[in-house]
């Protein structure tokens, strides 16, 4: 006897440790989701390498401004017929020597070609930001679609099993009464048909709903055989209770996208980026002046021979310094400079139209946007009266079929009416949610939002 207690206080612990193991794995959220698939997204860390790179440019942009200093130091072995540095005649021997030079030179006028490159790396520096922006919110509205996608069969599957349950029960009250002589077989041929229709449809959804699974975790990045278990909290609210219809004008959306939309952005700064080139190509045109300086030393000694002074003797007597200025001036460039010039026009005439046309198709995705939310709202509020009505109709509908008032066809058809109502406004009510947080994103609003 109290072995079998023991057993039994085992398999107690044993089915208690499981709960525990299944109550505490994770539930994921939509901000949750799209915070990993942006973590981990390949094409957002290459937009991050690609921003850090226009920051490398920009670097290089102001190192221009600085002077360059280069050293060098040269060995030289002559045999035979060479130079004397002493005396700069031809001479017959073996020497050697060694010199040290150090120069640096900085810029003072280029045309304006320097400033207007530190211009044109800023604007490449706030493209390579908007670039690695745009890429995250594409990759987090991607994961929010396969969110909704899985949310989404995730109902139709919970609404097959309720459809099938309710099927299986009626199939057993009609075999029932059937021999009890209330109804006939054809009752009981047509439920039959009507439970397998609904284990079909239930497997159906269940494929459905493991195949968005798939999806969410591929465009996650997420472990496909670890298992993902999604905040279902969204399918319990109700669109009468948590929102009212608030009517918000597109132009007022619009003005907002302007300033932070990343894709207008990217524009903007590539418009700006071939202006800055349109003026570089100007400095080919001007004169260039340089500032320059050097110092110099050397080191001489005929081979085999003595009587040379030392090293840091010759390196002090022939230590030297030198400073300067140089001009360049431009007088013919084989036309490269008028075709450079021009081309630098017609880009910049390219990217403005492309900023027209990018604020064209914005104001496009917005006003659809907006138009989508306030349509999808209206549907979803009539809807969920649609399906109070339809629940209501199918509950007196049954409860006329078993009273031998209605017929089989009738509880079928108005079954599959509810069905469908309730899957036209749990498709409704997502695609709501959906189109909200699309509005809230142009405005300005992050697409991933802070866990409360």
């Amino acid at each position: 006897m109290k072995r079998n207690n023991k057993t039994k206080q085992s398999l107690l612990l044993l089915v208690s440790l499981c709960s525990l193991n299944i109550t505490a794995q994770e539930v994921w959220n939509i901000d949750q989701c799209m915070a990993y698939a942006v973590e981990h997204n390949h094409i957002v860390k290459q937009r991050h390498l690609e921003a850090d790179n226009y920051r490398m440019d920009r670097m290089k942009a102001i190192g221009q401004f600085l002077p360059g200093v280069s050293g060098n130091v040269s060995a030289q072995y002559n045999f035979g017929r060479s130079v004397d540095p002493e005396t700069n005649t031809y001479i017959s021997k073996s020497t050697f020597n060694n010199g040290y030079s150090m120069e640096a030179s900085i810029p003072i006028f280029r045309g304006g070609s320097l400033i207007n490159q530190i211009r044109k790396s800023k604007a490449n520096l706030l493209l390579g930001k908007a670039v690695l922006q745009e890429a995250r919110d594409n990759t987090a509205l991607e994961t929010f679609q396969a969110y909704i996608d899985a949310l989404y069969y995730y109902g139709t599957t919970r609404l097959a099993k309720q459809k099938l349950a309710e099927s299986d029960s009626l199939l057993y009250k009609t075999r029932r009464q059937e021999t009890l002589g209330l109804k006939g077989m054809a009752d009981v041929a047509q439920m039959e048909a009507q439970q397998a229709s609904d284990a079909y449809n239930l497997t159906h959804q269940q494929n459905l709903y493991e195949t968005a699974m798939l999806t969410l975790k591929q465009k996650m990045n997420f472990p496909i055989e670890e298992a993902l278990l999604l905040d279902t909290c969204l399918l319990e609210q109700s669109t009468l209770e948590q929102e009212q219809l608030t009517i918000e004008h597109a132009d007022n959306v619009f003005r907002l996208a302007l300033n932070c939309n990343p894709v207008l952005k990217q524009a903007e700064m590539q418009k700006q980026s071939a202006n800055m080139d349109r003026k570089i190509s100007w400095s080919s045109f001007v004169p260039s002046i340089s500032l320059y300086g050097g110092i110099s030393s050397s080191y001489y000694k005929e081979l085999h021979q003595t009587g040379y002074p030392p090293f840091h003797t010759q390196f002090e007597n022939n230590f030297g310094s030198y400073f300067g200025i140089s001009m360049s001036i431009p007088i013919f460039n084989r036309l490269s400079g008028i075709a450079n010039m021009r081309q630098a026009r017609n880009n910049y005439r390219i990217a403005t139209e492309q900023y027209e046309a990018q604020k064209e198709e914005l104001q496009k995705l917005v006003q659809q946007a907006v138009q989508d939310r306030e349509g999808y709202l209206k549907e979803s509020i009539q809807m969920e009266k649609k399906v109070a009505s339809d629940s209501l109709a199918y509950h007196v509908t049954r409860r006329k079929y078993e009273e031998g008032l209605m017929t089989s066809l009738d509880v079928q058809n108005n079954a599959a009416t509810l069905l469908e109502s309730q899957t036209g406004l749990l498709q409704s009510k997502l695609t709501y949610l959906m189109k909200c947080r699309l509005v809230d994103y142009y405005k300005g609003q992050d697409i991933i939002r802070n866990n409360e």
